[in-house]
């Protein structure tokens, strides 16, 4: 203080939220029982949790009458205050963008407590708060992550942000650094820096993300070599599709010699798109066919097809025609017992289930034994 005494009754406020809404984060009274007056019976007047909101009665005396000093602590005497960095609750309690200081009652040397007849109605008006210094002194909040913030925020050069490790990004490393996203970001603790791990993206990829719903089905290599974790691969590259970029896009194919993180893993199919599908076989390259021809060489029509190399579609259908006869040049087709229809493609009256075609009674006897 400058030259007045300390003051009575006051508050310190902090926020969180750039000064839009204030909370208190201490009070300050002669006595408990003003505390009680001022700021309810609930009030604390000692601390028992990392966010209790407490009365102090030290700093009101009226001594001395100016150049008062108060030197508050929001640390000292919590549960965690020897364990700062690993205490979220503590973390969240010291965090404030905002501060400040609402004064209640000056110290009036009692003149407020004069008798009526003799009471001066001046006397509490001619007192005044008088502050010469405050300082405030803060520390970083890197989650666990940091041991320094010596970092200049671009954004705000009288920011400092913390000097990250563990692979964690952020002015407060609160997440796990692009390409370093396998595992899902969690604040260090005594036992575990919980350090974030690089996907595994065997080289086709520096971008990824972590997927919660992947890590519970067990999709992700990591880099170890065991599905641990929800990293995803972003924008593979050298033809490379897939959670871990461990897959040929549709058209390439991996050799049986080639390792996954070679950058010519997946060779592109050479096949002839009349036959083939354009899709080839995992390490022997062999071309897919279509479906209307014979895998694996496509050289001959696929059953219910005729007429290689066009291979159309049978006239008949081969369940329900006799002989198996797939071409009748537009006629009728021979068709078995139970089917008919110019293709013998529906079954006859009496029975269900095309194109196995099973008696009707027989549905019904089934349907009893239920």
């Amino acid at each position: 203080m400058a030259n007045s005494p300390r003051p009575g009754v006051w508050v310190l406020e902090r926020s969180t939220d750039e000064g839009k809404t204030y909370q208190a984060w201490q009070y300050f009274a002669d006595s408990y029982a003003d505390c009680d007056t001022y700021f309810g019976p609930e009030v604390e007047h000692g601390i028992s949790r990392d966010d209790s909101v407490i009365c102090e009665t030290k700093f009101s005396k009226v001594v001395p009458l100016e150049g008062g000093e108060m030197v508050i602590s929001l640390l000292n005497g919590r549960p965690s205050a020897n364990n700062f960095t690993y205490s979220p609750v503590l973390q969240e309690w010291t965090k404030a963008t905002n501060v400040r200081l609402r004064l209640l009652r000056t110290k009036t040397l009692l003149g407020h407590l004069m008798s009526v007849e003799r009471q001066d109605p001046t006397v509490t008006r001619r007192y005044f708060y008088s502050i010469k210094d405050i300082n405030i002194g803060g520390r970083c909040v890197c989650n666990g992550h940091a041991d320094t913030c010596d970092i200049t925020d671009p954004n705000n050069p009288s920011k400092l942000n913390c000097s990250c490790q563990h692979h964690t990004c952020g002015p407060q490393c609160e997440q796990c650094c692009p390409g370093y996203q396998q595992n899902k970001w969690q604040r260090a603790s005594i036992d575990n820096p919980n350090v974030c791990e690089p996907c595994n993206c065997f080289g086709h990829s520096n971008d990824c993300y972590y997927d919660e719903k992947v890590d519970e089905r067990q999709e992700s290599l990591n880099v170890h070599g065991i599905y641990d974790g929800g990293g995803v691969c972003r924008n593979c590259q050298h033809n490379t599709e897939g959670v871990n970029c461990h897959k040929c896009r549709p058209g390439f194919y991996r050799p049986f010699n080639k390792l996954l993180n070679a950058t010519d893993v997946c060779q592109p199919c050479r096949c002839d798109l009349t036959f083939s599908s354009g899709n080839c076989m995992e390490g022997s390259g062999q071309c897919e066919c279509r479906p209307e021809f014979l895998p694996p060489n496509c050289d001959q029509c696929n059953a219910g097809y005729y007429g290689y190399p066009q291979c159309r579609p049978c006239d008949c259908h081969a369940n329900g025609t006799q002989g198996r006869v797939c071409q009748v040049n537009g006629g009728q087709c021979p068709c078995r017992r139970y089917y008919e229809g110019k293709n013998c493609d529906r079954c006859s009256p009496g029975y269900y289930g095309f194109p196995d075609c099973r008696p009707l009674g027989l549905r019904r006897i089934g349907w009893g034994a239920l």
